[in-house]
């Protein structure tokens, strides 16, 4: 369900809320009447604003609570969808907004318990609970304060569970990836432990060619001073031997010089998934999309595309708070490719202040995001690198959102085309 409500933005909280209000407003108006639906309203509207703007959310289900002891009404069963409320609040909200709702929503159900056990009169039937004494109304208190407190804190801890397990822990199609991953580095790693055994192996026969050399060097010495043509033999013996010692040097230097090719391929477009997985487990919402078919590249064109979102993304990890969406789109066209990196951090940075003015955030700042250039090192390197394959960079500031960096390829198919294999 969060992966659904994230998805659909405004549409599936507005689904969301419609559907309990129809379900639990039809058992409160067949109870209470017609006059159950208001606060039933209140609770739905608090419900399908509660992702995108719980600062506006929060106070409506306080509300709701105060038009139901206005109206005289006892506890209407769409209050509960106060607790989906709060339990979306709990997957979406930051800290802070997190346990104002709790706090909220607790203090909300003890005024309507302290409403409903005091000040309805002695005899009044509450759900078939029956009011006879000043005892009954305390039994009737702790009774409803157990109810409010238990419901609540039980949403509220699953939004935060579920929150913590698809933001931070992951998705399946992530831990699948990951476990993916972690396969392949520990096929690398046997691989490895493999060569390295046959490297010990073909060092301890280096080491034992060089000795017979030296021993040979040693010997020839002495036996050129006794017969000159001794000296000869030695020295055919010592080429022998040191052939031999450099024959396995080769051998050792090519099986490491091929792992270390292996091992230093440069990443690509295909390594651009992994990457989407290891910053959603930083926390951040990151996604990654094709569209348009998408035509093959060569080595250094999918290098500097990579390096153009690992940059962008960098920029985001490091400028943005935890939470963040981070969108990166491919559109692929017959001859070229347009790049887009979308963040929302403004937007996430600005719902957990409780005071938007202190943020020192103006409408000047949006006039200038809207016609001053972005500028940077970082920024030059990207335009930099993206030139050489006839594209074009360009970063702009969304008032109030965030950060988008465009690239253009028009002409990619052209320059990065994948050379003809030889026959």
């Amino acid at each position: 369900m969060i992966q659904w409500i994230q998805g659909h933005k405004w549409l599936s909280p507005i689904i969301l809320a419609t559907s309990l209000f129809v379900a639990f407003g039809l058992l409160d108006f067949t109870i209470q009447g017609p006059k159950s639906l208001i606060p039933g309203l209140i609770f739905a509207i608090s419900l399908a604003i509660a992702a995108k703007l719980p600062r506006l959310s929060i106070p409506l289900i306080a509300i709701a609570t105060l038009v139901e002891i206005l109206l005289s009404l006892r506890p209407v069963a769409a209050g509960l969808i106060a607790c989906g409320t709060l339990f979306v609040i709990a997957v979406f909200a930051p800290q802070f907004w997190r346990r104002i709702a709790l706090f909220v929503a607790l203090a909300s159900g003890v005024a309507m318990s302290w409403y409903v056990s005091f000040t309805l009169p002695i005899s009044t039937d509450v759900y078939g609970l029956l009011l006879l004494n000043d005892a009954g109304r305390f039994t009737a208190v702790l009774l409803s304060l157990a109810v409010v407190f238990s419901f609540n804190c039980l949403f509220w801890i699953l939004g935060r569970l579920g929150g913590t397990q698809y933001f931070h822990v992951g998705s399946s199609q992530d831990k699948a990836v990951a476990n993916r991953k972690q396969a392949e580095l520990a096929i690398q790693i046997a691989e490895q432990n493999e060569r390295l055994e046959i490297a010990r192996d073909i060092n301890e026969l280096i080491i034992q060619k060089v000795t017979a050399v030296i021993s040979l060097a040693d010997g020839g010495a002495y036996a050129v001073k006794a017969d000159a043509t001794a000296g000869l033999r030695s020295l055919e013996r010592v080429a022998l031997s040191a052939r031999d010692a450099h024959t396995e040097l080769r051998r050792l230097y090519d099986m490491l010089h091929r792992e270390h090719t292996v091992n230093a391929a440069p990443p690509g477009l295909d390594d651009l998934q992994p990457l989407m997985v290891t910053y959603r487990e930083f926390g951040f919402n990151a996604s990654l999309k094709h569209e348009g078919p998408r035509f093959e590249i060569n080595e250094g064109a999918s290098l500097t595309i990579f390096k153009l979102v690992f940059d962008a993304l960098e920029n985001v990890k490091k400028h943005t708070p935890v939470g963040t969406d981070v969108t990166v789109d491919f559109s692929w066209v017959d001859d070229g490719m347009q790049l887009l990196i979308k963040d929302n951090g403004i937007e996430v940075a600005n719902r957990g202040l409780l005071d938007l003015e202190a943020t020192g955030y103006t409408v000047e700042d949006d006039l200038k995001a809207l016609v001053e250039p972005i500028t940077g090192p970082g920024f030059t390197a990207m335009r930099e690198r993206a030139a050489i394959y006839g594209g074009s960079v360009e970063v702009t500031k969304v008032p109030g959102v965030g950060f988008t960096v465009s690239a253009i390829f028009p002409r990619l198919r052209e320059f990065a085309a994948i050379a003809p294999q030889r026959r």
